[in-house]
């Protein structure tokens, strides 16, 4: 993952509980474990996000740091974790992620009630919300054209399985010859909470399109 598409490994979150930076953080964020020594993560080695304190490479690891502005009733983290446990059990491929609780402390500021998004540190080509990047980033993976192959086959899997859940703001990377040739980043399932079913996505519907045509397209 090259440091320009970590900045693009963003939640799309519309809750106002966690303090969202639009402007290039300044100063150094300490973040400690519940229980845990705190570490510190350099403001300059910090990539933008637009619900998030910022986003740091951390040995093998992308970490995806949310400060807590205030109590209210919403509460994102859990909605994350159910977000990400749904995607998991439907087969959807995003590597190893976890969430880590503890308290956010940016410059001389108070620390504050927070959480990290872990994930695997991904490479390969970034592909973001449409069929078009999608189908470049298959192209500058060479992704085989031979159905048979499995490459091709764990993609086709990854994007039945995006369109089960209604994956939404469809992105991720496509790298070959790796366990997970495709991953998705920043998951947020169509998942309804009053019919208790999936709504359905017009993006995820267009990428497993892409890959089902891939074998003939030119």
């Amino acid at each position: 993952m090259s440091e320009d598409a970590a900045a693009t490994a963003d939640m799309h979150s519309s809750d106002e509980e966690f303090v969202q930076f639009k402007e290039k953080l300044k100063d150094d964020v300490t973040f400690t474990q519940t229980g845990g020594s705190p570490r510190t993560l350099k403001a300059s080695e910090a990539k933008s996000s637009r619900e998030a304190v910022g986003i740091w490479k951390v040995g093998d690891e992308a970490w995806k740091v949310f400060s807590k502005r205030e109590k209210k009733k919403k509460n994102i983290l859990k909605d994350l974790e159910d977000d990400y446990s749904r995607a998991k059990d439907n087969g959807v491929p995003m590597g190893n992620p976890s969430f880590v609780q503890g308290k956010v402390k940016i410059g001389n500021g108070t620390a504050t009630d927070g959480f990290v998004l872990i994930t695997d540190f991904m490479e390969g080509s970034n592909f973001q919300k449409g069929a078009g990047s999608f189908n470049a980033a298959l192209k500058r993976e060479n992704v085989p054209k031979d159905a048979t192959k499995p490459d091709y086959k764990k993609i086709l899997a990854g994007c039945e399985a995006a369109v089960k859940v209604g994956l939404r703001d469809c992105q991720g990377f496509i790298k070959t010859g790796i366990s997970e040739p495709l991953r998705f980043i920043d998951v947020h399932t169509g998942w309804n909470a009053q019919t208790k079913k999936f709504n359905p996505s017009g993006e995820a519907d267009a990428l497993l399109e892409a890959i089902k045509a891939w074998p003939t397209s030119k």
